[in-house]
């Protein structure tokens, strides 16, 4: 069973005795210019609150208070002995091809730099030897054009 009674913000309240007035109860004093409620008395009726000019008096709603009943926490997924492991293995891989790919790929990268450009060859003047014999120098289609006679 839940019981009503009236509070009075004393920081709003500005004395003026409108709640005095019509309280039929008369739970509602005026001390030191402030509207004070006698909770003994108070029947919580609510007349105080809808003449009060600066709303100073609010309902208070008292009841019993019922325990809510207990939720079982959720339980959280643990990590079994093989996932433990698993993941340091998994890393230690992911290492070991990450430095094998880097390694074979700055292999391919050096093998690319360092070989001889396709379909020419240095002068003679800097090998000091000559051309072989029908070498016309060139391996684009104009080269391939003049060997053909167009």
């Amino acid at each position: 069973m839940s019981t009503q009674i009236m509070w009075i913000d004393v920081t709003r309240c500005t004395g003026c005795g409108a709640c005095v007035e019509v309280c039929p109860t008369g739970a509602i004093t005026l001390a030191d210019a402030q509207a004070h409620v006698n909770e003994e008395t108070c029947t919580g009726c609510g007349a105080c609150a809808n003449v009060c000019p600066v709303d100073a008096i609010q309902p208070i709603v008292q009841g019993e208070l019922i325990p809510a009943p207990e939720r079982p926490l959720p339980t959280v997924p643990q990590a079994g002995p093989l996932a433990k492991t698993a993941g340091a293995t998994i890393v230690a891989t992911g290492v070991s091809l990450a430095t094998r790919a880097a390694v074979a790929l700055a292999r391919a990268v050096g093998r690319w730099l360092t070989r001889p450009s396709r379909g020419t060859r240095p002068p003679a003047s800097i090998t000091g030897t000559p051309p072989p014999v029908g070498y016309r120098g060139g391996a684009g289609r104009q080269a391939r054009h003049r060997r053909r006679g167009r």
